[in-house]
């Protein structure tokens, strides 16, 4: 296993093409096209990104003839790059990069279900929710304290107050999304295992 830490954004390809194997082309366009779009690369850092997994180990390729006789290459996941995408997704969440690494955090959600057993799901949405409870009453009380400011004259703080309600609103809906997902996810009852770190053969 390379002992080099990837990027979100490597991490996310290797996410997709774990889950189906693709294509420069076809990673652009569904980054262009997609909510994933967040991600979306220059074909500057798309390809040598691709280069980068495959060179470490975590990739292979091999060049097809697609349509039209025009060839590609598709990327699929070796053995190694599934178990380095399978350590990522277990990583748990660190509660003081919560708001700068939500969008990650929502693509590692979206790679775990299936991946692993529903146990390390609900335990991954439990770090969430525990991390972005933690930063709103961090919020609210940094905001409490600006507006006792405002009130004993600081009268420009008050941009101050009106921004931080947008950034305690975000976080409340995020923090209210993880605990309706958990609780969806357990309506069915006991916690079911699955396979973890099955994906295509390397």
């Amino acid at each position: 296993m390379t002992d080099r830490s990837l990027t979100g954004f490597e991490q996310v390809l290797l996410g997709l093409i774990i889950d189906e194997p693709s294509s420069g082309y076809a990673l652009k366009a569904f980054l262009t096209t997609t909510p994933a779009s967040v991600y979306q690369p220059s074909s500057g850092a798309l390809y040598p990104a691709l280069k980068r997994l495959e060179h470490h180990g975590l990739l292979r390729s091999r060049l097809t003839v697609a349509a039209g006789r025009r060839k590609r290459r598709v990327y699929h996941a070796t053995a190694v790059g599934i178990a380095a995408h399978v350590a990522w997704v277990r990583q748990p969440v660190q509660p003081q990069t919560v708001a700068q690494d939500l969008g990650l955090h929502l693509m590692r959600f979206v790679f775990i279900v299936g991946l692993l057993p529903k146990n390390e799901v609900l335990v991954f949405l439990d770090s969430l929710a525990d991390a972005l409870d933690a930063l709103v009453g961090d919020l609210e009380r940094f905001s409490a304290a600006v507006t006792a400011g405002t009130a004993t004259g600081a009268g420009d703080a008050v941009y101050s107050v009106l921004a931080l309600e947008h950034g305690i609103a975000v976080h409340r809906a995020s923090l209210a999304w993880a605990r309706r997902t958990r609780h969806a996810l357990t309506r069915g009852g006991r916690n079911e295992e699955g396979p973890a770190g099955e994906g295509p053969a390397a």
